[in-house]
């Protein structure tokens, strides 16, 4: 079984080499700063980022992705979030629970 400690550390390296987001409008990626990082009340660990579309008029959202510090994609998701106007945005979360099973 792992420790605490051993959980701790995957949990912190996941904090330590998420680096960037991106999103898919149409056939093109967007690349973003992550917003921030936190652990969650239950121990998750939850990434953050910011989605404005710079277009005017409704746009859909088809897919998001975080990548690491050496450019590798580490987690992507199909979504299909509309997003109504180009004065609209949406705060996106990934959370990473981390459990020995």
């Amino acid at each position: 079984m792992l420790t605490e400690k051993a959980m701790e550390g995957f949990k912190a390296f996941i904090e330590r080499n998420i680096a960037y987001a991106r999103y898919k409008i149409g056939g093109t990626y967007h690349r973003v700063s992550i917003h921030h990082k936190e652990r969650l009340a239950d121990g998750k660990v939850a990434v953050y980022f910011s989605i404005n579309p710079q277009a005017t008029g409704n746009v859909t959202i088809t897919e998001v992705q975080l990548f690491d510090t050496n450019n590798d994609l580490w987690a992507s998701k199909s979504e299909n979030i509309e997003v109504k106007s180009v004065q609209e945005g949406v705060l996106y979360r990934f959370a990473f629970d981390i459990k020995e099973v």
